[in-house]
């Protein structure tokens, strides 16, 4: 048993003829097959670059969408700004509060040594002992101010504490956020970065099928079309301006050797499904 195969176009379609032997009995099947199936018409093999290219496109606008992500600091930048503002008052606070406490405590030791004078005995004028008194006295009624300013900063440093610490705790919070986010990113990046190099590679071999006028004239297409070179057939419109194909154009948008344009927008007419 054997069998041969014989194909001859009939309109868009062609027909195989299959002889079939087995032994004395000869069959023949003739199957309808349509023309596309054996070679791709040249308005498919645009609509096909096409599609690649607008696949290209949206995977190059995603890159550049996240390229623009990664290169976004600004949010950890204002939060360690934020930070690093908190931490210099909080300094500043902590100082002025060294500086309370120092001065209140010299104040003491002042007024130790004018009471140690005043009651050694040692000092027996009386216009003396009496200015020495009234020293002391202004030595405690500073020392009052003194102590009060030192509760002003001892409040100033707890507040400033404490917004020194929510500040760190936010900023570690949002590094550990964008620390993460920018993984992913990179992750995603390369994702795309790998598919685009597979969808160039399906590119190269579109174009391979196609001659150099003919690439020549899809590009110049891309170019002043906004990127839409071959518009679809659709319900016997252009899907890309929407207007209604004539019969003529109707027909010619299903050929397979030639090309034809939609008279209103200019774009290669692709027929097929």
């Amino acid at each position: 048993m054997y069998f041969t195969t014989i194909n001859f176009p009939i309109g868009n379609f062609t027909k195989t003829l299959v002889i079939i032997k087995n032994s004395s009995i000869l069959s023949l099947v003739i199957l309808p097959i349509r023309l596309y199936n054996f070679r791709m018409s040249l308005p498919f093999k645009y609509f096909r670059l096409q599609k690649i290219d607008n696949q290209l496109d949206q995977l190059t606008t995603q890159l550049h969408a996240i390229q623009f992500k990664l290169d976004d600091h600004s949010l950890l930048n204002n939060s360690a700004e934020k930070l690093s503002m908190t931490e210099k008052c909080f300094k500043e606070a902590t100082n002025n509060l060294r500086n309370a406490e120092h001065e209140v405590q010299q104040q003491k030791i002042k007024i130790e040594q004018s009471e140690s004078s005043l009651y050694s005995g040692k000092i027996k004028n009386p216009k003396e002992l009496k200015d020495l008194e009234n020293e002391v006295i202004s030595l405690q009624k500073y020392l009052v101010v003194l102590e009060d300013r030192l509760l002003e900063r001892m409040m100033d440093h707890d507040e400033k504490s404490s917004t020194h610490n929510d500040a760190k705790n936010e900023y570690d919070v949002v590094n550990l956020s964008e620390t993460n986010k920018f993984n992913d990113l990179v992750t995603q990046k390369g994702q795309i970065e790998q598919e685009i190099f597979r969808i160039k590679k399906d590119r190269e071999v579109a174009c391979n099928s196609l001659s150099g006028e003919e690439i020549k004239l899809y590009e110049q297409l891309r170019k002043t079309r906004r990127g839409v070179a071959v518009a679809q057939v659709v319900d016997k419109t252009c899907s890309a301006c929407g207007s209604t194909l004539s019969k003529t154009l109707l027909q010619s948008a299903f050929s397979m050797s030639q090309i034809s344009f939609c008279d209103t927008c200019g774009r290669i007419l692709y027929g097929g499904q």
